[in-house]
C-alpha cells in the first residue's frame, strides 16, 4: 500500500503508476537487496507494465483466487515469460473471500487453488521459450507459489506452513471461523511468503540476462558490447534504457527510471539518447524509494535508477559517448 502514493491511487484502493522501492531483507543469514517495480494490472496499463518488465529480472504474478485466471492474466504472463522474458512465481490472493463470502469448505478451496495453478502453468508452457518453460513452471510443492490475503496481512507457502508446525492449511479455516485474523498476520507472515519466493526462485541480474538480452536486444552478441550485456558487466560499455518518466511530486520534475544493462552510470556525466540523436547531462542520479530519489554517485549494471536534468520518452535506450 505505501506504494500506492498517489490520492487517486489511494481513494480508489488500486495501483495505477508503476512505483520502484528498494528493499533490504535477511534470510537465513544472508541480506538480499530487492529493486521492486510494482505496476498495475489493468489493460489501459500494459504499456506500463512491459516497460517495468524490461527492467526486471523475475515477475510475481498475482491472481485473485475468486475471479481466476482472467484475459488480462493471459496478457500479463505474455508479456512477462514471453516478451519480456522474466522468470515467474505466483501469489494467488484474496483466498479469505472463498471463505469468509462464498463459505467453501476447504477441499473446494484447494480445487479452486489447484485449478488457479494449472491453468497459469498451460499458459507458461504456451508462452515461454522451450528450453525454458518447464523450469519455469510454478509450483506450491516446491514452494514457488504462495497462498493468502494481502487485505487481512497474511500469506504461506509449503515450508513457511510446516515451518509453523502445521501439516495443512486447516488452520487458516480455523483461526478465520474464530475471528482470528490477527493470529494469520503474526505467524504467516505476507512479506515472507513472497520474498522468499524471489530468493529461492528468481535470478539475480547477471543470471537474468544471459537468456534476457538476446531476446530485447537485436545487436550483435559477440560484439564487446553484447558480451557486456550478456555478462551484465559494471566496466562494460554503458548501456541502458528508460522504463519510466514521472514528474516529482517534492520538487514538480520530471524524472527518469531506467535500468542499466552493461556499464555504469555515473552523476554529472553526459549520455547520448539513442533515436534522438542528442547529447544530454545527468544532474541528479540515485534510485527510486517510492517517490523520494536516494542520491548516488555511480549505479552499476543490473540495476534500477532515477535521473532528473533531461527529458526523454519512456523505452528510449541512452549510452556514455
Amino acid at each position: 500500500l505505501m506504494t500506492d502514493s498517489d490520492e487517486e491511487e489511494q481513494a480508489r484502493g488500486i495501483t495505477i503508476f508503476t512505483s520502484v522501492v528498494l528493499l533490504s531483507y535477511e534470510y537465513k543469514g544472508k541480506t538480499y537487496l530487492f529493486e521492486i517495480n510494482d505496476t498495475p494490472g489493468h489493460i489501459s496499463f500494459t504499456g506500463e507494465v512491459s516497460r517495468a518488465l524490461r527492467g526486471s529480472d523475475g515477475s510475481i504474478i498475482l491472481v485473485d483466487a475468486l475471479e481466476g485466471v482472467m484475459t488480462q492474466t493471459e496478457t500479463n504472463i505474455r508479456l512477462s515469460v514471453g516478451e519480456e522474458m522474466t522468470k515467474p512465481v505466483l501469489f494467488i490472493n484474496k483466498v479469505d473471500r472463498l471463505i469468509s463470502e462464498l463459505k467453501l469448505p476447504p477441499n473446494k478451496v484447494f480445487e479452486k487453488v489447484d485449478t488457479i495453478i494449472s491453468q497459469v502453468n498451460a499458459l507458461i508452457k504456451k508462452i515461454a521459450p522451450k528450453e525454458l518453460a518447464k523450469d519455469w513452471q510454478v509450483s506450491f510443492a516446491k514452494n514457488s507459489v504462495a497462498i493468502g490475503s494481502a487485505k487481512d496481512g497474511w500469506a504461506f507457502t509449503l515450508d513457511i506452513l510446516k515451518e509453523a508446525g502445521h501439516k495443512d492449511p486447516s488452520v487458516v479455516f480455523e483461526k478465520y471461523a474464530a475471528d482470528d485474523k490477527q493470529w494469520l498476520r503474526d505467524n504467516l507472515h505476507l512479506e515472507e511468503a513472497l520474498l522468499r519466493m524471489v530468493i529461492e526462485h528468481l535470478p539475480n541480474p547477471a543470471e537474468a540476462q544471459k537468456y534476457k538480452i538476446p531476446k530485447i536486444w537485436p545487436g550483435d552478441l559477440e560484439s564487446k558490447v553484447g558480451q557486456s550485456l550478456l555478462n551484465c558487466d559494471p566496466n562494460g560499455p554503458l548501456l541502458g534504457m528508460i522504463t519510466k518518466v514521472f514528474i516529482d511530486p517534492k520538487s514538480k520534475r520530471p524524472t527518469l527510471i531506467g535500468r542499466i544493462f552493461s556499464g555504469t552510470i555515473k552523476a554529472s556525466q553526459d549520455i547520448e539518447l539513442i533515436g534522438q540523436k542528442k547529447t544530454v547531462p545527468v544532474k541528479r542520479l540515485g534510485v527510486m524509494e517510492i517517490t523520494d530519489i536516494l542520491d548516488c554517485e555511480e549505479i552499476p549494471a543490473g540495476n534500477l535508477f532515477a535521473v532528473f536534468g533531461f527529458i526523454c520518452p519512456s523505452g528510449l535506450s541512452l549510452i556514455h559517448i
